[in-house]
């Protein structure tokens, strides 16, 4: 297994929806391991803030999954400058 976090587009310009239309999206097959199983999720907005929130999250998620973190629940991931 491979860790995944689950990023949604904000924009429907840009391919965004409501989780529930990307799942029906989804080979129904897949939907219960993408969708159920309790992974990370972040939405994906075009703000450069909330873009920085969404890279946290995604960083963290997927570093937890590494040998060198498996222990941890959380990381105290910043981005230099930020306030």
């Amino acid at each position: 297994n491979k860790p995944l976090v689950l990023v949604q587009e904000a924009d429907p310009a840009k391919g965004g929806g409501t989780l529930q239309e990307l799942r029906a999206q989804c080979p129904e097959v897949l939907q219960p391991e993408i969708f159920d199983s309790g992974w990370a999720q972040t939405t994906w907005h075009r703000i450069d803030e909330y873009q920085r929130v969404s890279l946290k999250i995604i960083s963290e998620a997927l570093l937890l999954c590494s040998p060198h973190y498996l222990n941890l629940t959380s990381l105290p991931l910043f981005i230099p400058g930020e306030v």
